[in-house]
């Protein structure tokens, strides 16, 4: 069989060899013509061999936009893919299928005293303090973002503290209860007048029981009462009636805490099932609002003065047991009272079983304050605090998990340790939950955590900064997280980190190796990207930057050559090919000449201008085309005969679509006369320079091998580029670049549609080193198809044909 007959052959045998996809997609996926995976839902890489893990709104990410970003991502960025079981590996600190949501304290269960939550679901299922009512579910977080809604008598980021009795300070006088007011009336022009239905009130966030209109005044107290954290409150009818609602608008209804001291939050009233509709119920609460009932009297509410201190300020309390240790210093002695300076069973120091002649403290407010002579009361120094000045006061953030300030509107309340770690107050230093870490736990942490973030393969930044290193098909960008600090939707600009690898390493923690990528050679129709890049400059130097890689100074008449040796030095460039589309004159055979015009005899110096042909016809393109000589001319004054003396008898020659200057030049010295018929000797031009002069077309093609497909287009910097020449004096020169389908100079660029493909989509990475492991037949490229350097599987090895076959 003929050798062409069995090339054949086998190449035909090749093609139905390869039609049968690597591994057969391991049952994951359907071969399609270019022998390639295509792989089912959940399973990626060449083979369809790799699971997919859950993916979910990121942690931390690069800005696509202003003030845009937390795109979803595998395993939320706070894990990593384990690809054999598609499950997430997650960062401490971490939780979910996704690793989507932050881990509640307490080993994630608050310590079984508070229900772990998402901020939307405190919003949705709770109310503020004040018992308003917001809405948190669009924002980035509002459902990674979870807490713990601790027990009533818990406290803390992870309900890990027991709370201890408060009370008045039983030494300062002059103080008074808070007392609210209420009215309950209908719409004065209603079709149905009688008032009837129901309401509830709410306070510090939590409900009262249901209500009906005509309650009394101790059926009001009773259902008060029954509010958690309320206490004892009593309730009076200023006008005697034995209904809490009325027609009238008459009956001011007065509500004095017991129980609660200091200045509270205001009852909030639920109305919707009072009828007839635009039946009202008003509360003052402020301490001005007056009211004023069927008799004429009126009443103002009054903001409660008294202290509501831990232990009443008068003890030291253990938040691990919730109870007090009375101060009993210098013979001063306080004890558990009833909330009124007397002996009882509140628990809360605030009797003083003793004569005080001192403030607390073995040395008066421990040193650490100034003591009232009068009360016995310390006002501690900064960074103190207690009645004794004895703890040490943590630093505060912007809480992580609190109820909303207004509808999408949260983390803007400053608390201890950000409501993300626990305070020593023997020390003042906070404690932080994990993957949070500062002195107020006010940031959350990279993947890597404290103490190796980024796995020392990149640096941890803010999300604000991130954004400063966002790029677009590996361009940088302007883009800015936290353009606006009063913009809620990014309050995490400053506070959430997140990693930015070196180049060469991935992963949410830089742990992973990244292996080359490359065009997938077994499919075709594909068209590389060519960028087209024109100079017009007589001197100087320039630069190009491709995907933040700039090179060096490159000369103004640099070769294709040189050029794609200083594209392929940046880091960003792995292979291209760079042609000019006027090639190297390299002709040294003898040409001949023919004079044109006689000798100019012109202020500079005289000239003849010759035809020269055969031998410089450099391309299709352009060619040697005239030969300028600069010579004395003869007595004459014709181009006939005239000699050529040492110093001037050099004939300087140009490409008309290179150098019209004659600036570069290869001379040739003739010792005879110049006679028409004399053969003349040029040698062909050494050097191709990319830059000509205004009149002049040089256009270089960058063709990307590596990277592949649509890539950015190359930065040119011209500044240092000058032109000067027949035309043009004393200007900056000129650099343009085409891309995208564009033209130069009657040249079309191409925009790339070739694959980039991790290992070129024909082998596996293996993460753990960065390097391909390629499929049978195929091995590392130059980017092109062929066998290179490049180790990313994308040449196809011929398995026919062995050296020496």
């Amino acid at each position: 069989m003929h050798r062409a007959a069995l090339v054949l052959f086998f190449l035909l045998q090749l093609g139905s060899a390869e039609a049968q996809c690597f591994e057969k997609c391991n049952g994951h996926g359907s071969c399609d013509k270019y022998a390639r995976c295509n792989c089912h839902a959940g399973f990626q890489g060449a083979t369809c061999a790799e699971r997919v893990c859950p993916y979910g709104t990121a942690f931390s990410d690069f800005a696509t936009a202003d003030d845009t970003a937390h795109a979803e991502q595998e395993c939320s960025g706070r894990g990593l893919c384990d690809r054999n079981t598609g499950m997430c590996m997650c960062m401490e600190g971490f939780t979910g299928v996704a690793c989507q949501r932050t881990t509640c304290g307490g080993g994630g269960t608050c310590n079984a005293f508070g229900k772990c939550m998402s901020m939307k679901d405190l919003a949705s299922q709770t109310r503020s303090t004040n018992s308003e009512v917001f809405l948190y579910d669009t924002t980035w977080d509002a459902e990674k973002i979870y807490g713990c809604l601790c027990d009533e008598g818990r406290s803390g980021y992870d309900c890990g503290l027991v709370d201890c009795p408060t009370g008045d300070d039983p030494l300062t006088t002059g103080q008074v209860n808070e007392v609210q007011l209420m009215k309950c009336s209908s719409d004065p022009n209603p079709a149905d007048s009688s008032l009837k239905g129901t309401f509830a009130l709410w306070f510090n966030g939590y409900p009262s029981t249901t209500i009906n209109v005509d309650a009394t005044a101790a059926e009001l107290e009773s259902a008060i009462e029954q509010i958690q954290g309320v206490g004892q409150v009593t309730v009076s009818y200023s006008e005697g009636s034995t209904s809490a609602c009325s027609t009238s608008d008459t009956n001011v209804i007065k509500i004095t805490f017991i129980d609660n001291f200091g200045a509270l939050p205001p009852i909030v009233p639920f109305e919707d099932n009072l009828y007839p509709v635009g039946s009202t119920i008003t509360i003052s609460a402020d301490g001005l609002t007056s009211m004023t009932d069927w008799n004429g009297a009126i009443f103002t509410p009054i903001k409660g003065t008294k202290e509501d201190g831990a232990c009443a300020n008068r003890g030291t309390c253990d938040l691990s047991m919730g109870s007090c240790e009375c101060y009993n210093d210098n013979g001063d002695t306080f004890a558990s009272s009833d909330g009124y300076g007397n002996a009882g069973t509140r628990g809360d120091c605030g009797y003083a079983a003793s004569t005080i002649s001192a403030c607390p403290g073995e040395i008066a407010c421990s040193g650490q304050g100034t003591c009232d002579s009068t009360t016995h009361v310390c006002s501690c120094q900064a960074g103190f605090y207690g009645g004794n000045c004895a703890l040490r006061e943590c630093p505060k953030g912007l809480s992580w998990f609190s109820y909303p300030s207004g509808n999408e509107q949260a983390h803007d309340t400053l608390v201890e340790c950000s409501n993300m770690g626990t305070c020593d107050n023997s020390v003042g230093i906070c404690e932080c939950a994990a993957g949070f870490f500062g002195e107020a736990c006010q940031y959350m942490a990279c993947g890597g955590g404290t103490a190796n973030p980024c796995s020392g393969h990149g640096e941890c930044l803010s999300m604000r900064h991130l954004s400063w290193e966002s790029n677009l098909n590996g361009d940088a960008t302007n883009y800015i997280y936290g353009t606006d600090p009063n913009n809620y939707a990014t309050w995490d600009a400053d506070r959430v980190n997140g990693c930015n690898c070196d180049d060469g390493w991935e992963g949410y923690d830089c742990s992973l190796r990244s292996c080359p990528t490359g065009d997938n050679p077994g499919t075709y129709g594909e068209n590389r990207e060519v960028q087209l890049l024109r100079c017009q400059a007589s001197s100087g130097t320039f630069a190009l930057q491709f995907r933040q890689e700039t090179t060096s100074a490159l000369a103004w008449d640099i070769e294709a050559w040189e050029l794609k040796q200083a594209l392929e030095a940046l880091d960003t460039v792995k292979s291209v090919d760079v042609t000019y589309s006027i090639n190297k004159i390299t002709s040294s055979t003898n040409s001949t000449y023919q004079p044109l015009k006689s000798c100019a005899t012109t202020t500079a110096s005289p000239y003849c201008v010759v035809q020269v042909t055969g031998g410089l016809v450099a391309s299709a393109v352009s060619g040697m085309t005239e030969a300028t000589c600069k010579a004395a001319c003869d007595a004459d004054a014709t181009c006939n005969s005239f000699a050529f003396t040492a110093g001037t008898g050099a004939c300087s020659y140009y490409d008309l679509a290179i150098n019209a200057t004659s600036k570069s030049s290869t001379s040739a010295t003739v010792q005879s006369y110049w006679k028409t018929s004399d053969p003349l000797t040029i040698k062909g031009i050494n050097k191709k320079g990319l830059c000509t002069n205004t009149t002049q077309t040089n256009v270089a093609s960058l063709t990307f091998n590596s990277p592949s497909g649509d890539v950015p287009s190359v930065i040119v910097y011209s500044n240092s580029l000058a032109l000067v020449d027949t035309l043009t004096s004393a200007t900056t020169g000129v650099l343009s670049i085409a891309t995208g389908g564009s033209t130069l100079s009657g040249l079309t660029s191409v925009m790339g549609t070739t694959d980039e493909e991790v290992c070129s989509g024909r082998g596996t990475c293996v993460a753990e080193f960065g390097t391909c492991t390629c499929h049978q037949n195929w091995g590392s490229s130059d980017g092109k198809g062929g066998q290179g350097v490049l180790a990313d599987c994308g040449f196809r090895q011929d398995p026919i044909y062995k050296e020496g076959a």
